[in-house]
């Protein structure tokens, strides 16, 4: 362990942040290397007279911005340059972890792929999928989206599908046939953390726009009039929306709130990319920005988050005018998405193993909705039975950073606000938690009761924080 003390006396700021600072700028001067083990928190606290608070929440910062990276049971370290592997990303041969973190929807509960692959294999013409096929994918996968595309409120048109490797996918691509380098495109203040890396990484410029929300309910839609705003001061070429189970915060846009974004977008010629991979679990069925606005909207539909994330297979629903181009960009990125695995999903699409397997999924969602609200809390929990993961409102007294941090020291895996926050800064204060990556019920009440005693812990105690830290 390295006898590392930093030199924050000349600092007037916040102590994590001064904290931090030496970190990074001893980094640079070579007095800590790569591998170094810095010393552990509760040590370093006493030795500069601060809250343990105070200094898990500088390692946060840290390793935010890659400098650091924490190893459960071993200490924190200097990270080596490069970005770090997601910890979000599944790995091999893992043993099941306490896992609110990552957002798999109960893949416990998917279709049997055996019956499935045994179903393929005795389709008439099989062979003919073992070849190349148009780049937007053959006319029957096309026709199978559009009606995937019935379960989102949006009537499809197959001649305007085409088959992408997943949703992630689907982002990348209409990023790319929507925008040009250096175009600003709005998102939600909190939004789904890939798009903040996928934008810049393609030259485009994420521009947050304030929720409508913010009260007892918890944050509501992209704000229409904050994005008007936005709009007559800055040259906004369009929007990322998630209108049904917007991730992270839950929420569901009204018609009402939808209108109102249509009606900006129109005004100010905004495109729209519309993604919402969870509205199969939510009962109330509502226009999709692709129905209210079609001229100007680009939609993505998913199977990886319902039934099948193997299979690799997304939907996306564009204008016309932006047909050629995602089909030029699926052909140079990949040449085209799975036609073998585009047919097991079909099958199950056809056949009600779509219908019936998210039946199951949300019996089994409203009973773990159900056991956050009864450990945690109602008034700290936002969500509802048919959505797969839930937003947590954090006790005033608390830094979410310090609450995830404790809990990944018990071997629950949880995200604070920060990994959502399109603008950086220090989490506000939430965090999610997922409902269905943990298949074991027994373990999932385990980590929900461990992120229950931790709440409880600092519901009753306030815990001592720094003037300026």
């Amino acid at each position: 362990m390295t006898k590392w003390v930093p030199n924050i006396e000349t600092s007037d700021g916040p102590i994590y942040q001064a904290i931090a600072d030496a970190i990074e700028s001893d980094i640079k001067a070579g007095v800590l290397a790569v591998g170094d083990r810095l010393p552990p928190q509760r040590e370093l606290a006493y030795q500069l007279g601060v809250t343990l608070g105070t200094v898990t929440r500088a390692y946060t910062e840290a390793e935010r911005r890659r400098l650091l990276r924490g190893e459960t049971g071993r200490g924190t370290f200097v990270a080596p340059d490069g970005p770090p592997i997601s910890p979000l990303l599944p790995t091999e041969n893992e043993t099941e972890s306490l896992d609110l973190a990552r957002n798999f929807a109960y893949p416990h509960l998917n279709p049997n792929l055996a019956s499935g692959l045994l179903r393929l294999s005795r389709t008439p013409g099989i062979e003919r999928l073992n070849g190349f096929v148009p780049s937007e994918g053959l006319r029957s996968h096309r026709e199978t989206g559009a009606l995937l595309f019935s379960f989102y409120g949006l009537q499809a048109d197959p001649d305007r599908v085409a088959l992408t490797c997943g949703a992630q996918h689907g982002i990348q691509i209409l990023l790319q046939a929507l925008f040009r380098p250096g175009d600003i495109v709005a998102v939600d203040a909190f939004t789904y953390p890939s798009i903040l890396h996928s934008a810049p990484n393609l030259g485009l410029k994420p521009l947050p726009i304030a929720s409508s929300g913010g009260g007892s309910e918890g944050p509501g839609a992209m704000d229409a009039k904050a994005l008007a705003s936005a709009c007559r001061s800055q040259s906004i070429k369009g929007a990322f929306l998630m209108p049904n189970m917007q991730n992270p915060t839950t929420h569901t846009m009204s018609l009402k709130e939808r209108q109102a974004l249509v009606d900006v977008a129109r005004e100010f010629d905004l495109k729209l990319i519309e993604d919402d991979p969870y509205t199969p679990f939510v009962s109330e069925r509502t226009a999709a920005f692709g129905e209210l606005a079609p001229e100007r909207t680009a939609s993505i539909a998913s199977i990886s988050k319902v039934i099948s994330p193997g299979s690799r297979i997304g939907f996306v629903h564009v204008p016309d005018r932006y047909s050629g181009d995602v089909r030029n960009l699926i052909g140079e990125s990949t040449w085209m998405a799975s036609p073998i695995t585009a047919e097991l999903i079909s099958g199950w699409v056809r056949d009600g193993a779509l219908e019936k397997t998210v039946a199951a999924k949300k019996r089994a969602n409203a009973a773990r909705f159900q056991l956050v609200q009864e450990c945690i809390g109602e008034t700290c929990v936002y969500g509802a039975p048919d959505k797969v993961f839930v937003w947590l409102k954090v006790p005033k007294s608390v830094d979410p950073d310090i609450l995830e941090a404790g809990l990944n020291a018990q071997g629950v895996r949880i995200l604070a606000a920060r990994h959502f926050q399109a603008q950086p800064q220090a989490s506000a204060p939430f965090m999610r938690l997922t409902l269905g990556s943990i298949s074991s019920d027994d373990a999932f009440e385990e980590a929900v009761s461990r992120v229950s005693r931790m709440f409880d812990q600092y519901r009753q105690e306030t815990p001592r924080r720094d003037p300026v830290g």
